[in-house]
């Protein structure tokens, strides 16, 4: 994709998400607290009324900026046609995002209005990965899944056959899940830091962007990644720590998704390693942190996650994020790596 376009799509989504923030902020405010306000106090101190539902925000936010791509992509593409799977595609991935994203806004409402907690976890990781699972089916059927995986230090492919489509439903579930850890175990905003989950991502995305833009053959996948980006870097104008408005489970699961689907659409789900890299620590501490307080009754860390247990230890959420940022970054190196590598291999077959 043409980086005018990307620079557009950019400016359009921080432009316009910036305003619909401060726009929707009141009216979010007023099913937490009851009361409407056009006033939101302080940008730098809470006042403990600060809502959830960015999801909803943040969907907008990148439907504009699908729209700003498209018209800017048929502009700069005169003569080129796109391909006959694009818009299919495109609209399975948007439609796994806004399912995912409805599913946490429902959680989020029922949270802030003291409704219960919704569906059991085990219902919404079975309805996820059904979910997930219709979408694989259909990119296999529109010849844009391979089946096959590609292993690094040239060891080969290893073909799954049908059997690679519920294992990346189920790749794909984890995914969204280690974005909800990343933001607040159980959705508790207390237990987060505040913008880390949304500057993770947009690092992931931009990081997927460039990877993305080295072949034409994963202009889908860059598309998805530049929106996205766009998207968290207008949710950190009122949401980087001291947040004006929470993530909420809506939020982080529709930036799980978002990674979801980019990490499948590439056909390199093994380069989530990399540029994961955050995701996965928070998840594989919470994993370790729970087993061993199972077997020993004692705390392995101060906190549910590994930026828990950092904040607990009396790191500031910028030093957190500063961190992660770099992390990223160096995943995503890891990440350009194993796409020149897959371009000779996978890629171009």
């Amino acid at each position: 994709m043409n980086w005018q376009v990307q620079s557009v799509i950019l400016l359009a989504e921080l432009a316009g998400g910036t305003v619909l923030f401060r726009f929707f902020i009141p009216f979010f405010r007023r099913v937490k607290t009851g009361k409407f306000d056009l006033y939101i106090g302080d940008r730098f101190k809470k006042d403990g009324s600060e809502p959830k539902f960015a999801g909803l925000v943040m969907a907008l936010i990148m439907v504009l900026g699908l729209t700003v791509g498209m018209v800017g992509r048929s502009f700069f593409n005169e003569g080129e046609t796109a391909g006959d799977t694009d818009l299919p595609v495109f609209a399975a991935s948007a439609a796994v995002v806004l399912f995912v994203t409805a599913d946490g806004l429902v959680r989020d409402y029922n949270s802030e209005t003291k409704r219960g907690i919704g569906p059991k976890r085990r219902w919404v990781i079975l309805w996820r990965w059904a979910l997930c699972f219709g979408y694989c089916c259909l990119l296999g059927h529109l010849d844009v899944l391979d089946t096959r995986l590609l292993l690094p230090f040239h060891m080969g492919n290893i073909e799954f056959g049908f059997i690679f489509y519920p294992l990346t439903a189920a790749f794909m579930t984890v995914i969204i899940g280690l974005a909800e850890l990343h933001d607040c175990p159980g959705g508790v905003t207390d237990q987060g830091c505040d913008g880390l989950c949304a500057l993770s991502s947009m690092m992931f995305c931009l990081g997927s962007a460039g990877a993305c833009g080295m072949y034409p053959r994963l202009e889908i996948p860059q598309i998805f990644s530049v929106v996205t980006a766009g998207a968290c870097g207008a949710y950190l104008v009122w949401g980087i720590s001291p947040s004006k408005m929470y993530l909420g489970r809506s939020g982080s699961s529709l930036l799980g998704a978002c990674i979801a689907v980019i990490t499948v659409t590439t056909n390199m789900p093994l380069a989530f390693l990399c540029s994961g890299i955050v995701f996965i620590a928070d998840g594989v501490c919470t994993l370790v942190g729970r087993l061993v307080f199972k077997r020993r009754k004692q705390l392995l860390f101060k906190g549910l996650t590994l930026h828990g247990h950092l904040s607990n230890r009396g790191w500031s959420d910028y030093r957190i994020m500063g961190v992660s940022a770099i992390m990223t970054l160096l995943g995503a190196v890891g990440t350009f790596v194993y796409a020149s590598y897959a371009d000779s291999i996978l890629l171009n077959k």
